[in-house]
């Protein structure tokens, strides 16, 4: 053995040899080949994620359907100058408008979240009327400064107070829809030009509060975009004296991109509480008992402005439990009325209020209200707003020129006759008593002046100005 290993040891040893240099090779073409696929791997451009699936959508329009989307992204004009297509682009508004709101910025929606999840919306984030048009004219908070609501008072507790001024407490204020301003319009305005407009009545208050079927009063709430906020802050004109100066000069009106919203909040039983079938937010009334109880939204206007050259889109919604069509009650439960009860529909000082709407739906608003519904629910089958819908839209196909004469005098021409769509546009649960042939929303607000006495300076369509003091 020892022979046979000494007589082959040198052939061995070069097999050995030759093993351990092609080893060498192979690992080196190894590492070779994982160096080169490394460097291709930093080269090569990483691979492109699916894109994320499209929100539910649906034809919606008349001449050129653009279609509505679950999305929050606001479309302010009607481009093709429709019904249909005033309606898709106020429905896709709302659903801006009601997507939940990002924590900390005001008027930002949250795309993390799906429309219909609770919590605060994107226009309960908004500034309100109060809060911008202050006691004395005083200057108003900056957007951004989640500050106390100046309603609240010293004795609210800092938390609740913190909260209201972000827009996660509604204060109830008011049981109008407009401020004082209103009432003055009838006896201001009368001498110059006649109106079957019961002005002193719109603003549902005092004997024309409406009232639930647990004879709870009805709440409103107006609150404004940034695009309205600037303006009003850039001009000074949350102040009465500031607005007087200015509209020597130059009209006030409201620019394109500006949105105004008044909604309209009812208090919540237990079982409308858990129903599901309400947009649901905290609410405070001040003097009460210092806690906030569970509302829920019945009713919402939309006014979308057009600038100087046009009227905007207005809308009004409402949830479809509130109250049912005129002489046709069927037998569901209603928010505001009862079928055993014998007291006249839409009466001012009855409590609690029987409300009929005395206008239905129109029919193209019907149909599109429909498959929005079904939108909600495909985006959330749990979602609340499958439950509310719109009653139409206003426009005006002609152009204007607010900008002259100076001042302009209210109240405003929206349109030439014919040119409107609809000379008729009431919402039950926010214009209750005055449901008769040709009010609108443009009918009414055409009457919108500045804050001083007596005044017939016309502020653009919008009564908001109509709350500032100070000189």
């Amino acid at each position: 053995m020892d022979t046979l290993n000494t007589e082959h040891g040198p052939s061995n040893l070069r097999r050995g040899q030759r093993g351990k240099f092609l080893l060498r090779q192979l690992s080196a073409g190894l590492i070779a080949s994982a160096s080169i696929a490394s460097a291709w791997a930093q080269s090569a451009p990483a691979p492109t994620p699916p894109a994320p699936p499209a929100p539910p959508s649906f034809p919606c329009g008349g001449i050129n359907p653009v279609g509505v989307q679950l999305k929050p992204v606001p479309k302010l004009s009607n481009g093709e100058f429709t019904n249909a297509g005033a309606d898709c682009a106020m429905w896709q508004t709302f659903i801006y408008l009601n997507w939940p709101a990002k924590p900390g910025p005001r008027g930002v929606p949250d795309t993390s979240q799906m429309m219909g999840a609770p919590g605060m919306t994107v226009w309960e984030s908004f500034l309100t009327s109060e809060q911008v048009f202050l006691p004395n004219g005083a200057t108003p908070m900056p957007w951004l400064r989640l500050a106390a609501h100046p309603l609240m008072g010293s004795t609210a507790p800092t938390a609740l107070a913190s909260d209201a001024g972000a827009g996660k407490v509604r204060v109830l204020a008011r049981s109008g829809k407009v401020s004082q301003a209103v009432a003055k319009l009838r006896t201001s305005l009368a001498a110059n030009s006649p109106t079957n407009i019961p002005l002193d009545e719109i603003k549902q208050a005092d004997g024309n509060t409406l009232y639930d079927q647990q004879k709870n009063p009805v709440y409103y709430d107006v609150a404004m975009n940034k695009v309205q906020y600037d303006y009003i802050t850039t001009n000074k004109l949350y102040n009465a004296g500031s607005q007087a100066t200015f509209a020597t000069k130059k009209n006030i009106i409201l620019p394109q991109g500006s949105i105004e919203v008044k909604a309209a909040w009812k208090m919540l039983t237990a079982a409308e509480a858990a129903s599901g079938r309400f947009h649901m937010a905290k609410g405070y009334v001040p003097g009460g008992s210092g806690n906030t109880v569970p509302i829920g939204l019945v009713g919402f206007h939309v006014f979308a402005s057009g600038g100087a050259q046009n009227a905007g889109l207005w809308a009004t919604f409402y949830q479809i439990d509130n109250a049912p069509l005129l002489g046709k009650p069927g037998t569901q439960s209603y928010s505001f009325f009862n079928v055993a009860s014998t007291t006249p529909v839409n009466t001012k000082g009855t409590n609690p209020t029987q409300v009929a709407q005395v206008f239905p739906d129109d029919p193209t608003a019907t149909t599109i209200n429909k498959e929005t519904q079904q939108l909600f629910i495909k985006g959330n089958p749990k979602s609340p707003w499958q439950y509310y819908a719109m009653i139409d839209t206003q426009w005006s196909k002609t152009v204007l020129n607010l900008n002259q004469p100076i001042p302009l005098t209210a109240p405003v021409s929206p349109g030439k006759p014919g040119d409107i769509s609809t000379n008729t546009l009431i919402n039950p649960v926010l214009e209750t008593f005055i449901q008769t042939q040709n009010n609108s929303c443009m009918g009414c607000h055409s009457f919108a002046t500045t804050a001083q006495a007596k005044s017939t300076t016309a502020t653009g369509f919008s009564f908001m100005f109509g709350n500032a003091q100070g000189k």
